[in-house]
Parts: C-alpha cells; structure tokens; sequence
C-alpha cells in the first residue's frame, strides 16, 4: 500500500514539471521589426495586403505638383526576412499597400532605399500598381532606363497620368530625366487637353522651355499634325509661332510623301504615304528608280551616289512649290530612258 502512495506521488510530480518546462520554453510575444537600410532609414518590410484591395484611380489631368505631406511612419514587419528572394517578396508586399495611401509618402519611401535591386523592385511595384498593370514593351522600359536612368526610365510609364508623373518627378529625378518625364507626359496631354500639357513648362526653369515647347509640338505632329498646326496659329506671338511651326516641320515635313531607300547607289522608292502629293498624283510608285531632281525649272541634279539625307532635304521645300524628277519605273526594260514628273510639295500630315 505504501509503495502505490509512493508512485503515485512520483507520476503527479512528472506531470507538473512537464507543465513548468512546457511553460519555461513559451516564445516571447515580441514582434521582430526589419529594417531595409543599415544603420538608417525607415523599418520597411511585408505587410498582409488588405482584405479588400482597392485599386488607386489617379485623377487624368494635373498641372501642378502634388502637395508634400508630412513625414509618415512605414508598415512594419511581424516576420523578419532570412534571404534575399523573401526580402524582395516583402518590399514588394510593403510597397504594393502603400501605392494605395498617399503618392508622395510611397515615393519618398522608395527614395530611402540604398539597394539597388531593392529599389528597383519598390518603384517597379509602385508604378505597376498605379498603372494597374498597362506597362510598355520591356524593351522600351529597358531602353529609358538605360538613357534617363532607373528612376527617370520609370517614371515615363506614368505619362498617361499626369498627377502621379509630376509628383514622380518631383520626388526623384532632377536634371534631363525630370524634362523627358514632363515632356513625355505632355505629350499624352495634347490629345485631351492641349493647355495642360503646355502648362507643365512651368515646372521647368525658363531658358529650359522653348526646348521642351519644341519638343512638345515635334511629338504631337507625329501622332496628329493637323491639330498641332491649329494649336500653333493660334500662338499671338510671331516668333513662338513661327519656332512651333519648325518643331511641327522636324517630324511632319512639307514634301511629296514617299519613303526613299538607296540601291546601286539610286534613291528608289519604298513607299507612298497615302493622302499625299505622291500618291495622289498617280505617278510615281514603289520600286521607281529616282536618276535626278530639280527645284522647280532649275538645272536637275545627278542623284547617283548622292547622300540620302541630302537627297532628302532636296525633296523638301515650301508648300505649294514644284518638284521635278527624271525616274525609271520599277518595270521598265533594261536601259529604258528616264521620263521626268513634277509633283507639287505640301505638308505631310500624320495622324495616329
């Protein structure tokens, strides 16, 4: 009887140091904090996404910088990351919340991160985000990136929403990466509102701005030449105008419309471009040798060996004046003669 007392003490002593040591080996309920930058910067790590996503709409058109806000405290992180793969999983995961709060407290996040590779992934995740997912060609990506830099190259994405490109300038970039994001973003203004998009010069210092008007009025002329020449003769100033009527001529010249090319040292050919003097007149087509030009009823010059682009700047001219060329046609039989044509110049006009 003595021993059963005796071994039952033992088993109910097993059972409370069991319970002690399972209490003993309880983690601490401290939550682990992940820093991106060493030494400084904000804690910066994944966040769970919220339960109901909203995705940020920005407004379309914005002339004016986006007002700075105050300094704001970043996610932190419950779980720190133990290699590079789950590291960039959680700036990912961090920056995708924060492209649905303020702009500008995302932006100058991302401007605090001093890995490249880290920050490439936070504004990449940023723009996609705010672009839900429309993203040009890779190559394209890859090719401002290379000529503007990371964050310039970037932020052209958002072109198409002005707000959000302005403030990505203003946080970012300096210098000729910031002009070709407000250049690339006025251009994508012209079509729905021509004064905004002129508009954003201001964000430029002023011996900085009749380049960016060139700029804007070269590009526009290539997506719809017609409405860039309404929008430049309604300039007041002769000089402003005159300069936007260059700019427009740069991309969309006054000439005869054809697409030249070079074979056994001839311009041919390659193309009509319809609608124009060209086309219309019926008589030259694709594959037609061009042997000479003249200016109106000047002295013809020998195109043989010619340089394309002086060949080029010789079909040009002012609108409403004559082109003459000795040419052989495409069919024609071995050393058939030359006959000659005269073509009337007038502006080329795109529209896309």
């Amino acid at each position: 009887m003595r021993a059963k007392v005796v071994f039952a003490l033992l088993v109910a002593a097993g059972v409370v140091a069991g319970t002690l040591v399972l209490v003993q080996h309880r983690p601490p309920s401290t939550t682990a904090l992940q820093q991106l930058d060493t030494g400084s910067g904000p804690n910066i790590a994944a966040v769970p996404p919220p339960a109901s996503p909203e995705p940020v709409v920005p407004k379309p058109i914005a002339t004016q910088p986006i007002a700075s806000p105050g300094p704001r405290t970043l996610p932190e992180s419950p779980v720190p990351a133990t290699n590079k793969l789950e590291r960039l999983a959680q700036i990912r995961e961090t920056f995708h919340t924060l492209a649905g709060g303020d702009p500008v407290a995302a932006l100058r996040a991302g401007k605090q991160i001093t890995d490249g590779t880290e920050r490439e992934t936070a504004l990449l995740t940023l723009v996609t985000e705010w672009t839900q997912g429309e993203l040009r060609p890779p190559r394209e990506r890859a090719r401002a990136i290379a000529l503007y830099g990371l964050e310039a190259g970037l932020g052209t994405e958002l072109a198409k929403y002005p707000e959000l490109a302005v403030a990505w300038a203003n946080e970012l970039t300096d210098g000729p990466g910031r002009t070709a994001i407000l250049q690339q973003t006025a251009l994508s203004l012209t079509s729905s509102d021509p004064a905004a998009a002129f508009d954003l010069s201001e964000q430029l210092p002023e011996d900085q701005r009749r380049k960016f008007f060139d700029s804007v009025f070269a590009g526009w002329a290539g997506k719809d030449t017609e409405a860039a020449l309404q929008w430049a003769d309604q300039l007041s100033a002769p000089e402003e105008r005159e300069a936007a009527v260059q700019a427009i001529r740069s991309e969309a010249p006054v000439g005869i419309g054809t697409a030249v090319g070079m074979k056994d040292g001839y311009p041919f050919v390659q193309q009509l471009l319809p609608g124009t003097p060209a086309e219309l007149s019926g008589q030259l087509h694709p594959g037609d040798r061009i042997l000479a030009l003249a200016q109106g009823d000047n002295a013809f010059v020998d195109a043989h060996n010619l340089p394309l682009s002086d060949f080029v700047q010789m079909i040009r001219g002012a609108p409403g004046t004559p082109v003459q060329l000795q040419i052989v046609s495409a069919d024609a039989p071995p050393d058939s003669p030359p006959r000659t044509i005269s073509i009337i110049r007038d502006q080329i006009k795109f529209k896309r």
